[in-house]
């Protein structure tokens, strides 16, 4: 399997440089980066530019090759996806009528800056141009925007995200996203970060404010929120006394917020090695894709076996020394699966310089 796969991916290679360009028949060497192929692009009109994206999509259909063809089998209509769910905010006059009435503050103040300026997003392939996401406040696949230009599209495929990348992604956290627990703690910390006073942040959930190491203030409205959709108590009342009882409550929190972390950052892991040779995640995380693809591997890359490895998982910490242990007698498949994905990777951008050429660029 794993010689089978690198004769494909150097055959794919070799095809795409064989090609002959504008009469030119020196021997070529390996495809130019990413940046490279980008300023080449951007040199070219924009009829220049459509023809270039054109061609380069039509000669990647009519490639039959499994790992394109495995990623670009997600494509759907974007119709078929539903809008993210809008932002939202807990009303003290649901959960602490005594708190101070909340307005949200826009992104780019400098209130919002100020307070929120070391709250940076999850970092989750952030190179990536997608029409298809997934809003963790639903857990669904959902329709970002009605498709990407060509210049998008283009930026894609040199940076390696084979056609349907998106939808992949989308697709596998919709059925990776299997517990219902999580499923409520997901739909908690993706409410938006608010302080003590009523500034609600925009565009920053508490996930976001949580996940960025930095101390939070927890609202009383915040707080009860929690004990009565999570916990499933009404026993908190607004003013909340400082005493042991409240100190229990927000490690309460806190260990929600910890355990939904790591539900959710090995299913970011798992999608991302699906698609991606060197995914861009957050390096706290970057260990899990090698386990992921192990397990891809494991499951012939069929999610839906995948997500019933992750229902029998258990214990996570357990689950991946286990992990670990069976890579350690596989790490040439693993990586093998690594560089099959870079060998796609490396093809379309050959592919790109190609067109490029032809269109004097």
């Amino acid at each position: 399997m794993r010689r089978a796969a690198d004769a494909a991916a150097g055959a794919l290679l070799a095809l795409a440089l064989a090609a002959p360009v504008c009469g030119q028949d020196e021997a070529q060497g390996p495809p130019p980066d990413a940046e490279a192929l980008l300023q080449r692009y951007q040199r070219l009109g924009r009829d220049q530019r459509n023809t270039v994206v054109r061609n380069l999509e039509r000669r990647l259909r009519l490639v039959n090759d499994d790992v394109l063809q495995r990623v670009a089998g997600f494509e759907r209509g974007i119709a078929s996806y539903p809008r993210p769910a809008s932002e939202v905010f807990y009303q003290p006059k649901d959960y602490a009528p005594v708190a101070a009435p909340r307005h949200l503050i826009a992104a780019g103040t400098p209130e919002h800056r100020r307070a929120t300026a070391a709250m940076t997003r999850f970092t989750f392939l952030t190179d990536l141009h997608a029409c298809v996401g997934f809003d963790w406040r639903l857990g669904k696949a959902v329709r970002l925007a009605e498709g990407i230009d060509d210049d998008r599209r283009f930026e894609n495929y040199v940076r390696g995200y084979m056609p349907g990348s998106d939808h992949a992604i989308g697709q596998i956290l919709e059925t990776l996203d299997h517990d219902i627990e999580q499923r409520r703690l997901a739909n908690y910390f993706e409410h938006l970060y608010a302080d003590r006073n009523g500034g609600v942040y925009a565009g920053v959930t508490m996930f976001d404010a949580w996940n960025a190491g930095v101390v939070v203030e927890m609202p009383d409205t915040d707080a009860i929120a929690f004990a009565r959709e999570i916990l499933q108590t009404s026993s908190f009342v607004a003013p909340i006394p400082p005493d042991r009882r409240r100190t229990r409550l927000y490690d309460k929190v806190r260990a929600a917020f910890a355990s939904h972390r790591e539900y959710r950052t090995l299913r970011l892991a798992a999608a991302a090695a699906f698609v991606a040779a060197e995914p861009k995640l957050d390096p706290t995380y970057l260990p899990l894709v090698r386990r992921c693809r192990w397990l891809w591997l494991q499951c012939n890359y069929d999610v839906d076996r995948f997500r019933q490895r992750l229902v029998e998982m258990g214990d996570r910490t357990t689950f991946l020394a286990e992990i670990d242990r069976a890579i350690e007698s596989s790490l040439e498949v693993v990586d093998g699966e690594r560089d099959a994905i870079q060998a796609r990777a490396d093809y379309m951008r050959a592919l790109a310089d190609r067109e490029l050429q032809t269109q004097g660029s």
